[in-house]
Parts: C-alpha cells; structure tokens; sequence
C-alpha cells in the first residue's frame, strides 16, 4: 500500500504551488509507483430513448480495479462517432469509487442527433473513444490531481454497430 506520509506539508504561494512542493509531492508518488492502472471494458452499448431528433445510447462500462487498495474516480470523458463523424463529446464527473481489487459500473449516455440535421434511421457503425481519470486514495495526491500536477487516468475504447432505427 502507498500512502503519503502524515507530516508532508504543501506550501501554496499566491500564484500556485510552489516548485520545491511540487518536487516534493512527485517524489512521494514515485513511491506509490506499484499501483496498478485499472482495466476498462465496454459490457453493453443500447437505445434508451428514440424520438425524430435524438437518440440516447446509454454505454455500459466495467472498471476493474487489480489493487488491494481503492481508487477515486474522478471524471469520465468521452466522445462517440458514428460512421466517422463525431456526434457527442461529454464529460462527466464519475462520483464513484472503484473498490480494491472489485469492479465498479460506469453508465456513460451519448446523444446521437437523428432527423435534418443528424444521421438519418438506420445501422451504423460506431467508435467509443475516452478516458477515465482517477486518484490515489490520499491527500497528496488529491492536491497534485487538483493542481493539474498528477491525473492518472486510463483508455475507454470500443466499437460496433448500433441501430438507430
């Protein structure tokens, strides 16, 4: 197990962290070094809802975690093509914890613009393409996620057909 030791103290300077506080921190986490990422599997991609203008696929995503230890999410971003074209971006917070050594259900919804302006009823082919960031279960390391020093994260990927009939 890596956990930062109780008597680190970060200095914050008006302007952010200051250099020495920023070595400091990267040294400690260089000990947490063994952590493991976490594994990401798309289990299921489905229509939730279908009208004229939009249709909702909701994305089912299993984050495995190898760790005796848990792991924070923090974000999920993600953005969906279909037939080549990018139709969503989105960025959620993930409010979940993976527990150690468990596995934790991600439900990710894209909006796919049908009708005029959007892809017109039919099967597509689609690509699923994102990141899951999270952080180690310390308060080092939520300050370095939080200053943009240390984001951990790992690839979402997947791709099939879907029919938005």
């Amino acid at each position: 197990m890596c956990y930062a030791p109780r008597v680190v103290r970060i200095f914050q300077t008006a302007r952010g962290l200051t250099a020495g506080a920023v070595l400091a921190g990267v040294a400690l986490l260089g000990g947490c070094s063994g952590t493991a990422s976490p594994a990401m599997s798309v289990t299921d991609a489905s229509i939730r809802e279908r009208t004229d203008e939009a249709a909702v696929v909701e994305f089912v995503v299993e984050a495995s975690n190898p760790n005796d230890i848990e792991l924070p999410m923090r974000a999920v971003v993600y953005t969906l093509s279909v037939d080549g074209r990018r139709v969503f971006s989105g960025r959620r917070d993930a409010q979940a914890t993976m527990p150690g050594e468990g596995t934790q259900t991600i439900r990710s919804p894209a909006v796919v613009p049908c009708g005029e302006d959007g892809v017109t009823p039919g099967v597509y082919r689609y690509t699923l393409r994102g990141r899951v960031y999270y952080s180690l279960p310390s308060q080092l390391a939520d300050v370095l996620f939080d200053s943009n020093v240390s984001r951990p994260s790992v690839g979402i990927g997947d791709e099939g057909e879907i029919d938005l009939r």
